[in-house]
């Protein structure tokens, strides 16, 4: 029954490959064996994978839930769990004199070098275990000739011609270092003069006894040492000492010497060269003047507003007229419109006074207009010396016209004289331009000398008139225009004198005779023989009357344009 139970064995399907042999059922019997041997292997090894897998799992969940938890706090502004917090970027600034400031304003230190990355710069490396060999002089060579440059001797004289700062105050002390030595030479070589008169006094078989002088280095050594008592302190102490015994130095001191009252010293300039004038400034158009205090009144209003703003002072009060009385004081002038109006006029009033007052108070006294009035007569821009002007008179004057002659003189604050004489009569006046300008004006074209001419000549009806107006014209004209360093007169006055040689002397005590000789070769064409001051005469001796007389009129000429320019120079 046994047997007949047992399932009937599976028949081993053949493979395509095997043989239909008996070696089949070997082939067949072997997989079945090595089956049954691998089970508990293949079992085992994919356990192994599960908790490998599992594990990989946990990780990767755990590892999300970390990522979520990261973006969470991102999201919030809080630091991550279990890092510490992000430090903040500090802040830095720059201070005026270009260093780094931290947060609290402390100047950053850096501890960077700079480094050199230009090879020029860079310096050389020397290799500090070889010793540097001593260089060779090269002049104790016997070979050595001064006269003939060395090697390398340019590179020496570039190093020294390179550029180098100098250190504070050493100039200083080097002009003090030879201020000393001067002194101390001055004082040696004025020792070594009186111990050397001391020898030419004594005499060579004199037995005085000669003290020789210091060596310099005494000498400096004694000025270097502190005296006991300095000069400045010497009068107010009683004794020669800082000592007292006590300590109270006031039982020293000479109380009587000490007052109330403060010692000025007299300046004295420093023994300086004047420093060089300033450059003269260019002369303004009148356009360009104008600018220039258009450009002046609008910085000064602007730094009155200025002030105002800042409170240092008073705002002006407004300035209410009756055309802007409705627009400026709207309520005040429709409550009241006729007191408004009467306080309007009031200040109106003021403001017409106060204008008043301020040019009464810049209006000249008569003293200051007088004085005013002569400083523009007397005062000469050009600073050149005095202007001086001589006019010859062919005829004598009447009383009429030497009144003129003295009254405007004295009224344009000129000096000189009027010398009167028979045939030449001299004017001399010395005074600013202005002046001169007008007593030359008043001369040759104010005063008609032709009255003069008819007084002489009423017999003569056939003379033309013409001919009259012209002579009278050669009557007064200038002789000499110039300048001197001094006036030679204080005042203006008339003179009369009988001959040249009188009239001369008048001009001599004054040290100006060659005003008179110039005026009588001027009118008379002839030379002068006392005239030994002429006034660059460039005529010889043999030349006669006829060179004389060309001379006179190129010296009218040169006066004449003289003349000219003083007045262009005037206007």
């Amino acid at each position: 029954m046994a047997d007949a139970e047992e399932p009937p064995a599976k028949v081993a399907r053949r493979n395509r490959w095997d043989s239909a042999s008996g070696g089949s059922a070997d082939a067949a019997a072997a997989p079945a064996a090595l089956a049954s041997s691998a089970a508990p292997v293949l079992s085992s090894s994919v356990l192994a994978a599960k908790e490998l897998a599992k594990e990989a799992l946990a990780k990767y969940q755990k590892a999300a839930e970390m990522q979520r938890a990261i973006q969470a706090q991102l999201g919030t502004g809080a630091t991550p769990l279990g890092l510490p917090p992000t430090p903040k970027v500090a802040t830095v600034t720059l201070d005026a004199q270009g260093r780094l400031l931290d947060e609290r304003g402390k100047v950053i230190q850096t501890t960077a070098k700079p480094v050199t990355t230009i090879r020029a710069n860079q310096t050389a490396r020397t290799n500090p275990l070889l010793e540097e060999a001593a260089i060779p002089d090269p002049t104790a060579s016997t070979y050595y000739d001064p006269r003939m440059t060395l090697p390398g001797l340019g590179r020496d004289q570039r190093k020294k011609r390179a550029f180098n700062f100098v250190a504070e105050g050493h100039f200083s002390r080097k002009a003090d270092d030879l201020r000393a030595k001067a002194a101390v030479e001055q004082m040696l070589k004025e020792a070594q003069q009186s111990s050397k008169k001391h020898k030419d006094s004594a005499g060579e078989t004199s037995s005085a006894v000669w003290v020789a002088p210091v060596s310099s280095t005494t000498l400096e050594r004694r000025l270097a040492e502190v005296p006991v008592v300095e000069w400045w302190d010497a009068p107010l102490l009683k004794e020669r000492t800082y000592n007292v015994d006590g300590g109270n130095l006031l039982l020293n001191v000479v109380t009587e010497a000490i007052t109330h009252y403060i010692e000025h010293p007299v300046p004295i300039d420093p023994p300086s060269e004047p420093p060089p004038p300033p450059p003269m400034p260019l002369p303004l158009t009148k356009k360009e003047r104008k600018k220039l205090r258009t450009q002046r009144r609008l910085a000064a209003e602007k730094e009155k507003q200025d002030q105002i703003r800042c409170g240092l002072i008073d705002p002006p009060p407004p300035k209410v007229k009756l055309a802007n009385l409705m627009q400026a004081m709207k309520n005040e002038a429709v409550a009241d419109p006729s007191a408004m109006e009467a306080k309007v006029r009031a200040e109106m009033a003021q403001r017409i006074k106060n204008h008043e007052m301020r040019n009464q108070a810049r209006k000249l006294t008569p003293e200051e207009r007088r004085e005013k009035k002569r400083r523009k007569l007397t005062n000469d821009p050009s600073a050149g010396g005095t202007p001086v002007s001589l006019y010859r008179i062919d005829q004598m004057p009447n009383k009429q016209k030497l009144y003129k002659i003295d009254i405007n003189a004295q009224q344009n604050h000129l000096t000189g004289v009027a010398l009167l004489t028979e045939k030449c009569n001299l004017v001399v006046v010395e005074g600013g331009p202005k002046a001169q300008k007008r007593y030359r004006k008043l001369l040759t074209q104010r005063i008609d000398w032709a009255e003069m001419a008819d007084d002489d000549d009423d017999d003569d009806d056939e003379e033309d008139r013409d001919e009259a107006r012209r002579r009278a014209s050669q009557v007064c004209k200038l002789v000499w225009e110039g300048a001197v360093v001094k006036p030679h007169f204080k005042n203006f006055r008339v003179e009369a004198a009988r001959t040249y040689e009188a009239a001369r002397k008048v001009l001599k005590d004054k040290g100006c005779e060659h005003y008179f000789d110039m005026a009588v070769r001027f009118g008379t064409g002839e030379d002068d023989p006392e005239s030994d001051l002429d006034d660059d005469s460039d005529q010889s001796e043999g030349n006669g009357e006829d060179a004389a007389g060309g001379g006179e009129e190129s010296d009218g000429e040169e006066a004449n344009g003289a003349h000219d320019a003083m007045d262009t120079g005037g206007s």
